[in-house]
């Protein structure tokens, strides 16, 4: 080969490497600037609903007394009316659709649902009073029910999900809980004039379910903007020795009091819990792979149950706002305590996790593992030093590369891809 030519491949791998530079530099700003906004949003005015293809027309609420596919834009502004309201044990689908409400968004409550839910907004209204009892703004909210699949979806200021009182599926991979590939914003338990104790997932279905999988959901908590308790519960709710409750690969950032000066908060991350007896308490649950930011009281707990295993999580918490000042409240990493004191917390481990907490107060301002009644904790990793907000950004981008390695879409897919704004 002349040196003509040798110069000539030498020039073209140079503008090679250039061009990979710059488009990874370009990459890199566009994702920071994409989790500041997340995190730092401008104030939207409340202006009419909107899609990719503009307006969207709201009908009202709809009762569903029939199996089939359902796609619409349906909303209740009154809190004791559901938007959608499931009365069939035949299998129901909602795609493609747009729901909010002042309640309950979705409910079936005592008729063996088998619903699925993918590729539909759902938002949060102005709560009002209800006439029989307190209502909280439930995403979707069922009782007795055989599957519940929820995919692809985006929540704003809604109470999340919650599933109970009993399961009346067949143990069949088609008759479970399988809730992935969301994102929820600002979990919100606020109702008219008092407060409910709200979270994106709770589990309370007071038996075993196995195949269960609450997995690659993206959920952010604003300060001031949002009021979660737990942002994922399982209490009082089994999977199997086979197939245990599987939670993992979300990413979970902000649990905070409803105003960031408040100095007491009971709510956190991800926790197992129950008050059960040894046959009824939770147990038969993984959690791995979630990344958990930024989050007031603890990061993963166990407060009762057994057969829990938390490994290779990340818990990374700087206590602080974004305005640089310290949270107020009590902050701490992984625990485990006997809480209800029915002596059915055992057998748990927490075991290679990676952890920096920082607990304002405590010996050099760090919780990282507090109570450990009923768990093993080996071999987790502490990340050394202060921990700031530099490395709670980082995280977000730790999620969003893993997210384009696993080429997994969180939210909505096509067309339904554009929140409401109102």
């Amino acid at each position: 080969m002349t040196d003509t030519a040798l110069s000539d491949q030498a020039t073209k791998r140079k503008y090679v490497f250039i061009l990979v530079g710059v488009l990874a530099a370009i990459v890199t700003i566009v994702l920071y600037l994409l989790y500041f906004h997340q995190a730092n949003p401008e104030p939207k005015k409340k202006l009419g609903a909107v899609s990719a293809f503009g307006p969207v027309n709201y009908q009202g609420p709809i009762i569903i007394e029939k199996g089939g596919t359902y796609t619409g834009n349906w909303e209740s502004k009154d809190s004791n009316i559901p938007a959608v309201d499931i009365q069939t044990s035949e299998p129901v689908e909602i795609i493609n659709s747009n729901i909010r409400g002042a309640g309950f968004l979705v409910k079936s409550w005592y008729h063996n649902a088998d619903i699925t839910i993918r590729n539909t907004n759902a938002y949060g209204l102005a709560p009002t009073p209800t006439t029989s009892y307190p209502i909280s703004r439930r995403f979707v909210a069922v009782n007795d029910f055989k599957n519940l699949v929820i995919e692809n979806c985006y929540l704003e200021h809604t109470a999340g999900v919650a599933v109970g009182d009993n399961y009346k599926g067949d143990g069949s991979p088609e008759n479970t809980i399988r809730i992935r590939f969301n994102i929820a914003k600002n979990i919100d338990g606020r109702i008219h004039d008092s407060t409910l104790h709200s979270q994106f997932v709770q589990f309370n279905f007071r038996g075993e379910v196995p195949h269960v999988e609450v997995a690659w959901n993206q959920i952010i908590n604003e300060p001031d903007r949002s009021l979660v308790e737990d942002n994922i519960s399982i209490f009082n709710s089994r999977g199997t020795p086979s197939s245990p409750i599987r939670i993992h690969n979300n990413f979970i950032q902000g649990a905070y009091p409803i105003s960031r000066t408040d100095t007491t908060y009971t709510g956190g991350g991800i926790l197992a819990e129950g008050d059960g007896s040894k046959d009824t308490c939770t147990a038969y649950v993984e959690a791995f792979e979630n990344h958990l930011v930024n989050l007031g009281n603890y990061s993963m707990g166990i407060a009762g149950g057994n057969n829990i295993r938390y490994y290779n999580n990340r818990a990374i918490n700087s206590a602080t706002f974004s305005n640089g000042s310290r949270f107020p409240i009590y902050t701490s990493g992984f625990w485990s305590l006997d809480y209800y004191k029915k002596g059915t917390t055992h057998s748990n481990s927490i075991e290679r996790n990676t952890i920096g907490i920082m607990a304002w107060g405590w010996p050099e301002n760090r919780r990282d593992l507090s109570d450990m009644k009923g768990a093993e904790a080996e071999n987790n990793t502490f990340i050394p030093g202060k921990i700031t907000r530099q490395h709670e950004k980082a995280e977000f981008m730790t999620w969003q590369k893993k997210l384009r390695e696993n080429n997994i879409i969180v939210g909505p897919i096509g067309f339904n891809r554009q929140p409401i704004i109102f």
